[in-house]
């Protein structure tokens, strides 16, 4: 199977971006989990694509159309995830393709990167 737009559109649910844009997320996503994950070898293709869905909803969710993290009606205040020092772990959706991750490299990037020492 090879993820497309509507595939992300599911695990997004409202996006006003376009199918080509989407494409782009899909296609960006799937090179840093093969760069990530040194080629991704012996990680079968269904896998793959469940990682890759998510880290094209992450790249949308902390780009184009960041992710709402918390919302107050009082004062009008929104807050959005997608915190550059946080990675993959500040959207729900780099939360999952961590989970997703059959390498555990997505993880261990985070952990490198969070402690300095990439």
């Amino acid at each position: 199977m090879a993820v497309t737009p509507d595939n992300v559109r599911r695990i997004l649910r409202d996006t006003e971006l376009s199918d080509s844009e989407i494409q782009a997320a899909i296609g960006a996503g799937r090179r840093m989990f093969i760069q990530r994950t040194s080629g991704a070898s012996g990680v079968t293709d269904a896998q793959q694509d469940d990682v890759v869905e998510r880290l094209a909803a992450h790249l949308i969710a902390s780009g184009a159309e960041r992710q709402i993290d918390s919302a107050s009606e009082s004062g009008g205040n929104v807050s959005f995830a997608g915190e550059t020092s946080e990675g993959l772990r500040s959207t729900s959706h780099g939360q999952a393709a961590i989970a997703f991750d059959p390498t555990d490299r997505l993880e261990t990037e985070h952990i490198i990167i969070n402690n300095g020492e990439h």
